[in-house]
């Protein structure tokens, strides 16, 4: 239950913050003068933050956001004859970079493509200044026009082009999400969502101001999101990983009971298959192992071990459970992908198609209590480990204790 808990959280907090920004805007009203100027420069403050973690991490999507979001800002407070253009053109600039960084690979900052993606940024920089005092007049009338039989003015001041690159990009993003489950992703929604209504507001330099802010505060959050989840979770499987395992483990009260569980064969399997088929197969038992019920927590120990964790829980009350996943893999057949196999299935059965060649992996399991000679986690996870090499003297694909 608290895995969905934290998923849920970790998708809503982008927004909470948000509205926990607009809350604070609404307090600024008894606040004096030396406050809200202090206020205005705050955004900068957490963009110079954003730059030092991201730099530290090698963030660069994050890095290269900040950059936008630092320029963008700063052109907002610029006041001259060439406002009107200078918004429009970040209107229509943003949501665009926001879709680019959101697909944008970590390649580095201070390396070749972190120079092409600060290149990528000048250049725009250029073509909007020479657009803006080149006097292009009538293409800001077309960026203004309403391609839509709808008049928005009233709701918003962003022209219908820029609220259709949002809509897009917002599209983009979300589709990003459901297919990938990335909290970056969630990260830049929130993030296209701060910018709408700083863009918005852009008249209360204030309000804008805090939206920024608000947007900074997502991006080191989603770094300090995405190095947890790198830290704590297997890559490959998506199971908590070792390091996960060891800080569970302490957490364990006088009662539990502690599982190993071992692929059979595994490395004849990828010396006859490959080892990317190999990773198939561990990705197919992982996804097995996240449904074992009993109060089972799953993880990645290593290899093609896997080791669960049953807290307050005794032998007579798991073995039920570990029988039934036992069961679960051997009958779950596996299809190894041939160097000829499409990658999509084709629409009706081709002629003299091969009938591919289905096979089926086993598992051994060995459980193991807390007892009185065995007092400490790591005594039982060895003593569960000892039970694991009996079930593989057994012949394999069983249970033992």
């Amino acid at each position: 239950m608290k895995t969905p808990i934290k998923n849920i959280f970790a998708v809503l907090s982008p927004f909470i913050l948000l509205i926990l920004a607009y809350i604070f805007f609404r307090k600024t009203n008894t606040m004096s003068k030396e406050q809200l100027d202090l206020i205005k420069l705050f955004p900068y403050a957490v963009f110079l933050l954003g730059f030092v973690i991201a730099w530290r991490f090698n963030r660069s999507r994050v890095f290269f956001t900040l950059i936008m979001l630092t320029l963008c800002l700063f052109l907002l407070g610029v006041v001259g004859k060439q406002a009107a253009e200078s918004y429009a053109m970040l209107c229509l600039l943003l949501p665009v970079n926001i879709t680019l960084f959101s697909f944008l690979k970590e390649r580095g900052i201070f390396s070749l493509w972190g120079l092409v993606r600060v290149g990528l940024i000048v250049l725009q920089l250029l073509l909007a200044f020479w657009l803006i005092i080149s006097g292009q007049g009538n293409l800001f009338k077309v960026i203004n026009s309403n391609i839509l039989p709808v008049n928005l003015h009233a709701l918003t001041s962003l022209s219908q082009i820029s609220l259709i690159l949002f809509l897009i990009t917002l599209t983009i993003l979300v589709i990003r999400h459901v297919i990938y489950k990335s909290y970056q992703d969630i990260a830049f929604i929130g993030v296209l969502v701060a910018l709408f209504l700083g863009l918005d507001n852009h008249k209360n330099l204030l309000l804008s101001a805090i939206f920024f802010a608000a947007a900074g505060i997502i991006l080191i959050i989603s770094i300090v999101q995405v190095t947890y989840s790198m830290a704590f979770f297997d890559e490959l499987t998506g199971l908590p990983s070792r390091r996960a395992l060891n800080q569970d483990m302490l957490q364990l009260g006088m009662k539990y009971v502690i599982a190993m569980l071992d692929i059979d064969f595994f490395k004849k399997f990828n010396d006859t298959y490959g080892h990317d088929t190999g990773d198939e197969v561990l990705k197919l038992v992982a996804s097995i192992l996240k449904n074992i019920m009993g109060g089972g927590k799953c993880y990645r120990y290593g290899g093609e071990e896997f080791t669960i964790l049953f807290p307050g829980k005794n032998v007579e009350d798991v073995l039920p459970y570990l029988e039934e996943l036992r069961q679960a893999i051997s009958q779950r057949g596996f299809t190894p992908r041939s160097k000829d196999r499409l990658k999509s299935k084709p629409k009706g059965k081709p002629k003299n198609a091969k009938q591919l060649k289905q096979i089926f992996i086993t598992v051994s399991i060995g459980v193991s209590p807390k007892k009185e000679n065995l007092k400490t986690p790591d005594a039982v996870l060895k003593a569960a480990d000892a039970a694991l090499y009996r079930a593989k003297k057994k012949g394999r694909n069983c249970v033992s204790k």
